[in-house]
């Protein structure tokens, strides 16, 4: 199993999640990426994918898993072959089994475009969006795991997952509170992260982990 770390930057951050699945099964016949497909009636392409980014925002930290006879290096040129730019990966290593990344990852890191202390997190943030046309007034509460910054800019890192808080609504809620001139494009996912026993680790770094424990059993 090969997992391949990519990006949706420029206009393909704009792109759907359910689009970006439809699009790899193209991209991956394109580059002549051997993938083995499920058995029974229906047959997919066995691609596993990590948990969503809302539309609209870019991402360096997009992680999809290939079962594929191919060596790591292998995947990230063919696949860097068969795309834009805006999608290139910048990272491929392998795993001894499929890592599950969309029921394993917990929380993504996201760079804000507002000044690292823009905001007092101590007071709380409330989220106001609408959803299935009701108006729903939420607090984002615990779901923001840490606060940061980079290069002066705000960091956060959001829960994901089974209590996943949207980056976007967390974009809109500041936005509001700061009365800025910013745009939900300018907001970058930078990683993903797993939960191991010393605290989040990121993807590489906790499946790297997880395939050591393995050997070394």
């Amino acid at each position: 199993m090969v997992i391949l770390r990519y990006s949706r930057l420029g206009t393909r951050r704009f792109v759907s999640h359910i689009d970006v699945l439809r699009d790899f099964a193209r991209i991956v016949r394109r580059a002549d990426i051997p993938v083995a497909y499920s058995g029974g009636f229906n047959p997919h392409a066995l691609l596993f994918f990590a948990p969503p980014t809302p539309v609209g925002i870019g991402s360096v930290a997009e992680y999809v898993a290939i079962d594929t006879p191919l060596s790591p290096e292998e995947v990230m040129a063919a696949f860097n072959s068969a795309v834009t730019e805006e999608m290139r990966a910048t990272e491929a290593f392998s795993t001894a089994r499929n890592p599950n990344l969309a029921g394993r990852i917990c929380a993504a890191e996201y760079v804000f475009p507002f000044a690292a202390d823009a905001y007092d997190f101590s007071r709380g943030l409330t989220l106001d969006y609408m959803k299935k046309g009701e108006r729903v007034t939420e607090s984002a509460g615990d779901r923001i795991l840490s606060v940061g910054e980079r290069e002066g800019r705000l960091l956060l890192t959001l829960a994901c997952g089974n209590v996943t808080l949207r980056a976007d609504r967390v974009f809109d809620a500041l936005k509001r509170e700061l009365v800025a001139a910013a745009d939900v494009s300018d907001v970058m996912k930078t990683e993903q992260f797993i939960r191991a026993d010393v605290g989040l680790l990121a993807v590489k770094a906790a499946l790297a982990a997880e395939n050591a424990a393995q050997v070394g059993k």
